[in-house]
């Protein structure tokens, strides 16, 4: 009888992030990564990308390993773990400015005022007697309230919100805030406060709330 084989041993899943090169960025100050999971050594990682494998568009870019950007973990050889921290560093990195993954996408929340006339005419108009709605985007703004007023997309349809279609809305600075969202997630939730804080001042809100961050979508 031939002699058994040895069960292959399982090896350690690694966290890699590999700093780009390039202009493609979040925000000009922070990098482009490369953030991937492997059973190979970080270096091995490095080495196969400089030498033109992996994925078309990170080939001729990847610059050096960046160990500093990923929390200490105790070695797992647990894929469904490795998943988790993998995902979980992708949020963490993304919400710090950096590009991941070919994602470069940021967000703004915007704020419309809407003629509450048009028909159907709105009749709850809060205490301020005044309705707005509440958006938020990863285009543009001046793109997303263009469509919202009418501009069609390619395909010749309305992709603005039925809530404020032929309402007429405009763009409103002052109640429109400047911050900058990374993450779909983080966009999600501050149109959400942003949305309650207009309620309390007694504007009428239109628009989407996350009543409970459980039902929050992942980034």
């Amino acid at each position: 009888m031939g002699a058994k084989k040895r069960p292959k041993k399982l090896q350690p899943h690694n966290l890699v992030v590999i700093e780009l090169s390039g202009e493609q960025r979040r925000i000009p100050s922070k990098p482009h990564l490369y953030v991937t999971r492997t059973q190979r050594t970080p270096e091995a990682v490095l080495q196969s990308l400089q030498e033109g494998k992996g994925p078309n568009w990170v080939q001729g870019r990847a610059k050096t390993l960046r160990p500093d950007l990923i929390p200490r973990y105790k070695p797992t050889k647990k894929k469904e773990i490795a998943e988790v921290r993998l995902k979980n560093l992708k949020i963490d990195l993304a919400r710090k400015g950096y590009a991941i993954n070919g994602d470069t996408k940021t967000w703004r929340i915007y704020v419309l005022d809407v003629d509450a006339d048009a028909a159907p005419p709105i009749k709850n108009r809060g205490r301020l007697k005044k309705v707005v709605y509440v958006g938020q985007t990863s285009s543009q703004i001046e793109v997303r309230v263009k469509q919202h007023q009418g501009n069609p997309s390619k395909s010749g349809r309305y992709i603005g919100s039925p809530k404020v279609k032929g309402r007429q809305p405009e763009l409103n600075l002052d109640l429109t805030p400047s911050r900058v969202l990374y993450t779909k997630t983080d966009a999600v939730l501050f149109e959400t406060s942003i949305h309650k804080k207009l309620k309390q001042k007694g504007y009428r809100v239109l628009g989407d709330v996350v009543k409970s961050s459980k039902n929050t979508p992942t980034v």
